[in-house]
């Protein structure tokens, strides 16, 4: 007969521990779900690289059969012509490029999906989301209430605690009752009966040794320990993906109001200078490489601003930041 709450002590334990396996599965699915999120937001930039270079190309390519045209006219130089041919061609070899960068994006994404290389899924959207705006110390506290690192850390501090009920309950002897009944057959003595019965009270001379009490109490200790860096990992964390978001946000905003129209009104102009005969063929490749260089990089930051918010949603613990 086991005394002093041995097995409530076990379950207890048990279902502490169920429980922080639970978590991390939970833990487990949320970390693929940001994952898997990024892989979107990677192939959706990509295609939209992709679809910017073939206009690119095809711009240059008009330019090209233009200027091939002019040459016949004597409007411009041999070399003027070759030159927008060639810039025609490299920007064709950055399509194929691109093309197969594409494709191994979305590769990725069905592999997160959980689909077959051999048909691949488009994504469909748009990388430019809604401005937001977030508190700092508002995001602080939905992660301590929701990060499942931290309920983890809790929960290990509570098994701490079963672990250290049970290490004293397990030191509480135990009873032994029995109870028996015994007839000889075949004894030399007449056939007889009995009735036997009994307790043992067992005599546990090895809990005078403490050593599973006194790790099951150090164990506490690491555990509280342990809850307090992760709490201080966790503020951390949110602080930099705050910093990082309010970064890339103010980027997209100064691409939205200067540099995109900036650039687009600096190839215009020097496209039709160009065509009037008043600058060279090098002048107008150069605003078309920074053109496509700043285009790019827009979609480079629209992409970043995405994986911010969804950097922001995994720091906090929360679920609905993009939605």
């Amino acid at each position: 007969m086991e005394l002093g709450g041995k097995r409530r002590a076990r379950v207890r334990l048990a279902k502490s521990e169920a429980e922080l396996e639970r978590l991390a599965v939970e833990y487990f699915f949320r970390e693929l779900s940001a994952e898997a999120a990024d892989a979107f937001l990677e192939a959706l930039k990509e295609k939209e690289i992709l679809q910017f270079r073939k206009s690119s190309y095809d711009y240059m390519l008009q330019l090209s059969l233009s200027d091939s045209i002019r040459y016949r006219l004597g409007e411009i130089t041999e070399n003027d012509a070759r030159q927008s041919r060639l810039e025609a061609a490299s920007l064709l070899n950055e399509v194929y490029e691109q093309e197969a960068t594409y494709q191994s994006a979305l590769i990725v994404l069905n592999q997160y999906m959980g689909k077959n290389a051999d048909t691949l899924y488009i994504p469909t959207g748009t990388l430019e989301l809604p401005y937001r705006e977030f508190n700092l110390g508002e995001l602080t506290w939905l992660a301590l209430e929701n990060r499942l690192d931290l309920m983890a850390s809790i929960k290990n501090s509570e098994i701490a605690v079963n672990q250290l009920k049970l290490a004293k309950t397990e030191r509480r002897i135990d009873l032994g009752l029995m109870v028996g009944y015994e007839r000889d057959w075949n004894g030399f003595l007449p056939e007889r009966d009995m009735l036997k019965g009994g307790f043992t009270v067992p005599l546990p001379f090895s809990n005078i040794n403490k050593g599973s009490v006194r790790s099951a109490r150090l164990a506490i200790e690491k555990s509280k320990v342990e809850q307090q860096s992760v709490q201080l990992q966790i503020e951390a964390e949110v602080a930099q993906a705050f910093y990082n978001f309010e970064a890339t946000r103010k980027k997209v905003h100064q691409f939205n109001t200067v540099l995109l129209e900036d650039a687009r009104k600096l190839l215009d102009g020097v496209v039709y200078t160009y065509k009037r005969g008043e600058t060279d063929i090098l002048e107008v490749l150069i605003a078309q490489r920074t053109y496509n260089e700043i285009q790019e990089q827009y979609f480079e930051t629209l992409k970043d601003y995405s994986s911010a918010l969804i950097e922001l949603e995994r720091a906090s613990g929360t679920r609905n930041i993009i939605r």
